[in-house]
């Protein structure tokens, strides 16, 4: 199949995960942010040395093992990191018995640049419980800190993404005392940022902030110097500019039919911010799987304007991811009735180029796993309407993807 405008060629390179033979050295302070081949999706964590074993692909935003936010890789398990070029992550161990130097749950993290990682290191092999991505700052008001405790004195608004005091990114404030943390956002103090910390990447002390009102920072009370801000992976609104009601959206398939599209309705978006390192799949025509989908287009990280489109105010179906996992939640055969080859497929993105085993434009039947959801396109491109058919199917057997899919599938989502 040709694809035209595919969005690995939006990217501007591949977006396979291509086995790596060399690894980056630790964050060098203060050293120019280094170029990773081949390293697009943000991050990809790893739970085998040398970028092996179990693997999940995020984008920017604060994820957690305690919410399931680390996906394929687990709590306590990942041992090898591919940061990609323009992100930075921010690793934690969240549980507090494990160090005597933990503040709400925090205790030892590392502060990755970009690289590839064969070795965790820093003590937080098989440890890390919290992964923060973060791209560069950008606009928004997520998060607002304050010069003096009690949200007094001086302040500043933070959208998502790494804000250094090395960088001058803090010096509109004396010191950072206290803060307030927007729904759907969270917050990672530190007291060191990569100009300062050692070589090792070691950020120092570390405290993550819920959404809410913080009176104070606690120990870190005038000593912080980097602040990492994650936001939603999708936030959609019923009007322009992200304007009207607005609600928020995490990795998934999220369906009207199911009624995960409230508050902000059936048929009522018109416009959507995609995180850094995320992608959203947009349908109309929502149907009880499984399903033919109305049309879909595929939206890369930014704000999209919907008016004028076709799917301006007929959004019925959004799935949400930032790439693959590994996993079988979804397995794919390339012969109809569950025969031939095959290949297993985790919860995530699944471009042309990661569909492995089976292989691009070959797919002709599908095992999905109790409670499973997937999306299958004929297309991976970024170009309104150029994902061309799009088939909504939930879990069970399905002996055969449909007369448009059969041997037509370049674009699997996948939720568990």
């Amino acid at each position: 199949m040709w694809i035209r405008r595919s969005l690995l060629a939006a990217a501007g390179t591949a977006y396979g995960l291509l086995p790596l033979t060399a690894a980056a050295g630790a964050p060098v302070p203060g050293a120019p942010e280094p170029t990773v081949p081949d390293a697009v999706y943000p991050l990809v964590a790893y739970v085998e040395p040398k970028l092996g074993g179990a693997s999940q692909a995020f984008g920017a935003g604060v994820f957690d093992a305690d919410s399931g936010g680390l996906g394929a890789v687990g709590g306590d398990a990942v041992s090898s990191l591919r940061v990609a070029e323009g992100f930075r992550v921010l690793a934690c161990d969240r549980t507090a018995a494990r160090s005597a130097d933990a503040v709400d749950g925090l205790g030892p993290c590392r502060y990755f640049d970009a690289g590839w990682y064969d070795q965790v290191g820093g003590g937080l092999d098989d440890r890390i419980s919290l992964l923060t991505v973060v791209a560069a700052k950008e606009t928004g008001q997520g998060v607002t800190v304050y010069g003096e405790p009690a949200l007094s004195g001086g302040k500043l608004h933070l959208g998502p993404g790494r804000y250094e005091a090395a960088a001058g990114d803090l010096d509109r404030l004396d010191a950072v005392r206290s803060l307030a943390v927007a729904d759907g956002h969270r917050a990672v103090l530190c007291d060191s940022d990569r100009s300062t910390a050692t070589a090792s990447g070691n950020p120092g002390l570390c405290q993550i902030f819920e959404p809410g009102e913080h009176p104070s920072v606690g120990g870190l009370d005038g000593m912080i110097s980097l602040i990492a801000v994650g936001g939603p992976a999708v936030t959609a609104a019923d009007g322009p500019a992200l304007a009207g009601t607005v609600q928020t959206f995490g990795p998934g398939v999220h369906q009207a039919a199911a009624g995960q599209l409230t508050p902000v309705g059936n048929d009522a978006i018109s416009s959507l911010r995609v995180a850094a390192g995320q992608r959203v799949l947009a349908c109309a025509d929502d149907h009880v799987a499984p399903a033919v989908l109305g049309e879909c287009a595929l939206f890369a990280s930014g704000v999209h304007e919907l008016a004028g489109t076709g799917l301006d105010d007929g959004i019925s179906l959004l799935a949400v991811s930032a790439g693959p996992s590994t996993g079988q939640v979804l397995t794919a055969y390339a012969d109809g009735g569950l025969t031939g080859s095959s290949g297993a497929f985790g919860a995530g993105m699944f471009a042309a180029v990661d569909l492995g085993a089976v292989g691009n434009d070959a797919i002709s039947s599908l095992r999905l796993a109790e409670g499973g959801r997937a999306v299958l396109c004929e297309h991976d491109a970024t170009a309104p309407g150029e994902v061309g058919a799009c088939h909504l199917f939930t879990a069970g057997d399905h002996a055969t993807v449909g007369k448009a899919l059969n041997d037509q599938t370049s674009l699997i989502f996948v939720a568990p």
